[in-house]
């Protein structure tokens, strides 16, 4: 009587312990992968914040974006908003167009915040700072208060060079993803 042959031959059980192998593997392979694309991208990351700062003793108020992240905040949007209108402009720009007070301040610094503008990992971009005299200085304090209690808001969108976006503005202290 002829022997029944067994399918599990050893040919067969190398053969599927070699793909079981090879399977595992690519799994590994993809996780890993992941993994390091996960930990690039974070090694970039850029986390903007506008600051102001005071110095009250030698008369200078400034308004600033800080890079407080480990890569470069790629500017791509910023909008103000004020009493309904929407203004694509940045701080310095809106202010001495908008503001009348604004022709008697001296503005000692600042710096265009534009579409494509880096501001590098630990960088600031000063986008506007008023002083030089105890008169401007008060005054320019005064407008910001006003401002602020008649709804002056601005958003700024920022991206990373991986091309993950944020959202800072005027409502929230921290940047809000943005998914696309």
């Amino acid at each position: 009587m002829a022997r029944k042959k067994s399918f599990f031959t050893s040919d067969k059980i190398f053969g599927l312990t070699a793909m079981l192998i090879s399977l595992v593997t690519l799994i590994i392979f993809v996780r890993q992968t992941n993994i390091m694309d996960k930990q690039s991208r974070l090694s970039a990351l850029p986390y903007l914040m506008v600051e102001s700062s005071t110095n009250n003793s030698e008369h200078y108020m400034q308004i600033a974006l800080v890079n407080h992240g480990v890569g470069p905040a790629i500017i791509e949007d910023i909008q103000l908003e004020m009493e309904g209108t929407t203004y694509a402009k940045d701080f310095y720009t809106f202010f001495r167009e908008n503001v009348r007070e604004m022709d008697s301040i001296e503005i000692v610094d600042w710096s265009s915040i534009y579409r494509g503008k880096a501001i590098p990992a630990g960088g600031r971009a000063v986008m506007l700072g008023v002083g030089a005299n105890r008169k401007d200085f008060d005054t320019f304090s005064g407008l910001i208060s006003d401002y602020q209690e008649r709804g002056f808001n601005f958003e700024i969108t920022y991206r990373s060079i991986y091309n993950d976006k944020w959202l800072i503005s005027s409502q929230e202290e921290i940047p809000q993803a943005i998914e696309e």
